[in-house]
């Protein structure tokens, strides 16, 4: 899952950078297809990881939802 410094989000943007970087070499059609397929996986996985809700107004005695 990652450490108590690495955030699942720079876990995910390092697989991102890791896979693109595989698809720039020479792959045989079913581990490229797997790759691409992990590359697809990460990138849904960052989207789902950015904060969809903007934090509470200053004085609000609510906290945002993690």
């Amino acid at each position: 899952m990652g450490d108590e410094y690495t955030t699942p989000r720079e876990i995910a943007e390092l697989n991102i950078e890791h896979f693109s970087r595989l698809l720039r070499t020479p792959l045989d059609e079913q581990t490229r297809r797997t790759v691409e397929r992990l590359l697809a996986e990460e990138k849904a996985k960052l989207a789902s990881l950015q904060d969809p809700q903007p934090p509470a107004p200053e004085g609000s005695s609510e906290r945002p939802r993690r």
